[in-house]
């Protein structure tokens, strides 16, 4: 009998011991959080000299750029002077030196707007 009463209370003391592992939040993916870091959006300000200063979201980042940054605009190959304010750009790596700037190709959308004549 002591037997039977010894397996149910271990028996009952796992049980509660695996909900309480179940019950944990998984950890953070990491993975995720460095595709986020990844690069930046924003919009250009200036350009001066190597530094290009772009307005993402509500702040003004400068990004330092060298002889190794590739400047693409609308999938062709550019230069960093070639880069107007007012223009939306992704910097990758998001700190650092610029190893990335690209001019993205307007969407549909954007094209449209642009062909609507101003009332």
């Amino acid at each position: 009998m002591k037997l039977v009463l010894g397996l149910l209370v271990a028996f009952g003391v796992m049980g509660f011991v695996a909900r309480a592992y179940a019950a944990d939040p998984p950890a953070p993916d990491k993975k995720a959080d460095e595709k986020k870091a990844k690069n930046v959006r924003g919009e250009v300000v200036k350009v001066d000299g190597n530094k290009v200063t772009i307005k993402a979201k509500d702040k003004e980042i400068v990004v330092t750029t060298d002889d190794k940054t590739e400047v693409t605009i609308e999938g062709n190959a550019a230069k960093l002077a070639d880069l107007k304010p007012g223009q939306i750009v992704v910097v990758t790596p998001a700190e650092g030196t610029a190893q990335k700037i690209s001019v993205p190709k307007p969407k549909k959308a954007e094209k449209k707007a642009e062909k609507l004549p101003n009332k």
